[in-house]
C-alpha cells in the first residue's frame, strides 16, 4: 500500500524522524548518568565499570543529534507521509488486542487469554476469510491452547503461568 494513495497521512516522516532522534538521544543521556555513578574512569587494574557503557551512551547520543541536525536540514524533502491513518487504523486493529492480551494474561494465565486472542481474531475476521462458525473458532482457540500447555508444559517442562487454571490438581500448572 503506497501512503499517498491511500488516506489522509496522519504522520509525517520529519517529525518520526525528530521523535526518534530526541527518544534516543535521551536513552544515551540516561545510559550516560548511570554510568557515571558507577565510574566512568580507568583504574588501575582497567577500565572501570562505567567507562565502556559511557561512551556507547555518548555516541548513542551523538549520532541522535546528527539526526536530528540532518532532520532540520532536510526538513522540506522530509515532508512525505510516514504512516496514513487507514495504515495506522490497521495496525491498531492488531496491536490493540495483543496489548490487551498482555495486560490479562497475569490474571488469566497464559492458556485463557491465548485462546481468547485466538477467538477474538477468528470471530472479527470471519466475514472478510471464510465463513468461521463458533465450533470452529471455539475448537481452534482451545486446540492451540491445549497444543501450547502440551508442548510447553509437559514436554519441554517450561512452567507458563496458569491462572486460574493452576488449581484444577496440577494438570494445567
Amino acid at each position: 500500500m503506497n501512503p499517498k494513495h491511500d488516506s489522509a497521512a496522519l504522520l509525517g516522516t520529519r517529525w518520526v524522524e525528530c521523535g526518534l532522534a530526541l527518544f534516543t538521544g535521551a536513552l544515551g543521556a540516561v545510559v550516560m548518568l548511570g554510568s557515571i555513578e558507577s565510574d566512568i574512569g580507568w583504574g588501575d587494574a582497567g577500565p572501570e565499570a562505567g567507562y565502556f557503557p559511557f561512551y556507547i551512551g555518548l555516541l548513542l547520543s551523538g549520532a541522535s543529534l546528527a539526526n536530528l541536525l540532518s532532520t532540520a536540514l532536510n526538513w522540506r524533502a522530509l515532508g512525505h507521509a510516514f504512516v496514513s491513518r487507514r495504515a495506522f487504523r490497521q495496525v491498531l486493529a492488531v496491536y490493540l488486542p495483543v496489548a490487551l492480551y498482555v495486560a490479562i494474561t497475569p490474571f488469566t494465565g497464559i492458556y485463557i487469554a491465548s485462546a481468547l486472542l485466538i477467538a477474538g481474531f477468528m470471530w472479527r475476521d470471519r466475514q472478510r476469510q471464510s465463513p468461521y462458525g463458533w465450533p470452529m473458532i471455539l475448537a481452534v482457540a482451545v486446540g492451540a491452547s491445549l497444543a501450547s500447555y502440551l508442548i510447553f508444559a509437559l514436554w519441554f517442562k517450561v512452567p507458563l503461568p496458569a491462572g486460574p487454571l493452576a488449581g484444577l490438581g496440577g494438570w494445567w500448572a
